[in-house]
């Protein structure tokens, strides 16, 4: 594990490195210094021109970073392969590598298009955090000196903040290679620039500030939550303050690059502060996580349990809690996140605000009717099932009568509320999803028939029809496109979850998949969806709908539920279903976020 270790340090310094060239690569407009590609002018190596030197320096550093993670993949085969997340990491650098070298290549090919430039960024990004865990978790997992719940919070706060500094990230590079860094003469308001024909450069420069700004409180919180934890974890506290004064440094070069047009070498600096913000970031997650791996689960889980058991809330609260309970707001809430992504979609950009709010409002609501009602119906499996059995009906904290009042007024206010502030469309397929999910599913299929999550998936993939008509206030084929990948990914997802619970759908009587047809067929179909999804997910840039971003985004995000159905597909083991359920879960957030943010930056 030494030697792993040591070299992933020396791929993270190696990949560092190489990210910074690639941006004074850029900066210094020596991208296209050398035509053809993978040779320069035809040779291995070509004497020529300074930026003609700094293209084949960055191209002869990405081949050492080749070989460096071959190594790693190897060393972790031969002497870390029981290390599920060793190995998962070592096996997903080598992917992304191959991709990056194909971006990389067209880059030149196709003469530097930028939504290739920021794909080309985002797996290097990928990678350089990829070879940074695996640094941290080849070493030895010392536990937490704090409750293992406070460090796993604290982690999930580190991931997010990094997830978000890489999307910033990526929207900078798209700034870059549009050529919008100076849509906007003034830092930190913009100024536009003098003949501008367009609002669109201006406009994704804007988005890039506000998202920074927004980025930055989020640093700020993770920075304060670090030091808070100083007694505790006096290393990860050092490595966010740290990362908190880099942030800081790469806003004022980014400004600089503004002030002073945009100069090559503060345009370099400028990434690669940021990409140093971006590994402080993965490393302080990659700290945390490793603590978790040495905490003991079990005794974390009765701690919780009974803290849970502990806390006192107020009668008003519970009661509000017992009737949001109804409503399935963890359900509710991606279905509101890929009904505001469509929107987006529709209408090219952030759609207004105040379209915004009635339309997730009225959405919230007519979810969280069809959530009540199905509570209301299904509360004697509800009963039976252990996943089930807290939910306010079955545990008696709401009476089935006032489930059901409740649920039908949420339905009729979201009805009314489309109607006064969306629109007529919007109103009739938000409540066609809650007759079709009380009706067709809920009293249909759900305990009749196989089929029940394929067929009753299809409620579930109408958000994206009501966010898109709220726009348009019509369907188009791009629309029809939305909601079939969250109809063929419905099946896998739920399937996935039955494979790891399949003794409560059998006690309930529910004939599911697994139960009916066997797991060894259930697993199939699994996989068969996914690939379906990805098959799916690319038709939106076969038509046109989405671009080269989004392109690249599909194939890595999808190439992973694939990989996870297959490994589940070929293993008895519950652990790849646990894995691909709560992959599907991010999935499906993290498809629709790509999808809005290539069609924001195109």
């Amino acid at each position: 594990m030494t030697i792993i270790r040591r070299v992933a340090w020396v791929a993270t310094v190696v990949t560092y490195f190489l990210i910074a060239l690639g941006g004074t690569v850029l900066a210094t407009d020596s991208g296209l210094s050398c035509p053809d590609w993978p040779f320069c002018y035809g040779q291995a190596y070509y004497s020529g021109t300074y930026h003609v030197f700094l293209e084949q320096f960055h191209r002869f550093t990405a081949a050492a970073i080749s070989i460096l993670i071959v190594l790693l993949l190897i060393g972790i085969i031969k002497w870390a392969r029981k290390d599920r997340a060793l190995l998962t990491l070592a096996i997903a650098a080598p992917i992304l590598l191959a991709i990056q070298i194909v971006l990389g290549g067209l880059t030149v090919l196709w003469q530097l298009p930028p939504q290739v430039i920021t794909a080309h960024l985002g797996t290097a990004l990928a990678i350089f955090a990829i070879v940074i865990t695996i640094a941290i978790l080849s070493g030895k997992a010392t536990p937490s000196k704090e409750h293992p719940a406070n460090t796993r919070k604290f982690a999930q706060l580190a991931i997010s903040n990094a997830l978000l500094v890489y999307i910033l990230m990526l929207l900078g590079s798209y700034v870059t290679g549009s050529d919008a860094a100076l849509a906007c003469l003034g830092w930190p308001f913009c100024t536009p620039a003098p003949g501008t024909v367009s609002n669109h450069l201006a406009a994704i420069n804007i988005l890039h500030r506000v998202f920074a700004v927004f980025v930055g409180l989020v640093m700020l919180w993770t920075v304060i939550s670090a030091l808070r934890r100083w007694r505790v974890a006096r290393g990860q506290a050092i490595v966010a303050l740290v990362g908190g004064v880099l942030f800081v440094c790469q806003a004022v070069v980014g400004g600089l690059i503004v002030l002073l047009k945009e100069p090559a070498f503060v345009a370099g600096l400028h990434l690669a502060l940021a990409t140093a913000v971006w590994g402080t970031l993965v490393l302080l997650a990659a700290l945390a996580s490793n603590q978790l791996r040495a905490a003991p689960q079990q005794q974390e889980i009765e701690e919780m349990e009974e803290a849970e058991e502990k806390k006192e809330t107020g009668v008003v609260r519970q009661t509000i809690a017992n009737y949001i309970d109804l409503m399935k707001p963890h359900v509710t809430v991606l279905l509101l996140g890929v009904t505001a992504a469509a929107m987006s979609i529709a209408n090219q950009g952030l759609p207004p605000l105040a379209l915004v709010i009635p339309t997730l409002l009225g959405g919230a609501m007519a979810a969280g009717s069809a959530n009540c009602i199905n509570c209301y119906i299904d509360r004697d499996i509800d009963q039976i099932m252990g996943r089930t059995q807290r939910r306010s009906l079955p545990s008696g904290r709401v009476e089935p009568r006032q489930a059901l009042v409740f649920g039908i007024i949420l339905g009729i206010s979201a009805f009314f509320i489309f109607i006064a502030f969306v629109n007529l469309l919007s109103a009739v397929l938000a409540c066609s999803a809650i007759l079709f999910y009380v009706f067709v599913y809920t009293l249909g299929l759900k305990r009749t028939s196989t089929q029940n999550i394929v067929i009753g998936g299809a409620a579930g993939a109408v958000p994206v029809l009501v966010g898109w008509a709220a726009i348009t206030n019509s369907l188009s084929l791009p629309a029809i496109w939305l909601f079939a990948i969250i109809f063929f990914w419905t099946p896998p997802h739920f399937w996935a979850l039955c494979l790891l619970i399949q003794k409560d759908y059998e006690k309930a009587g529910i004939p599911m998949l697994p139960i009916v047809k066997g797991e060894a067929e259930t697993r199939r179909q699994i996989l068969l969806y996914s690939l379906l999804v990805l098959a799916v997910t690319l038709v939106l840039f076969a038509i046109g709908a989405m671009g080269y971003f989004y392109l690249a985004g599909a194939l890595i995000l999808g190439g992973g539920m694939v990989y996870l159905a297959i490994r589940l597909w070929r293993d008895q083991s519950k652990k790849w279903a646990r894995t691909l359920f709560w992959y599907s879960n991010m999935y499906l957030a993290a498809i629709f976020a790509i999808m809005v943010l290539d069609r924001v930056i195109h």
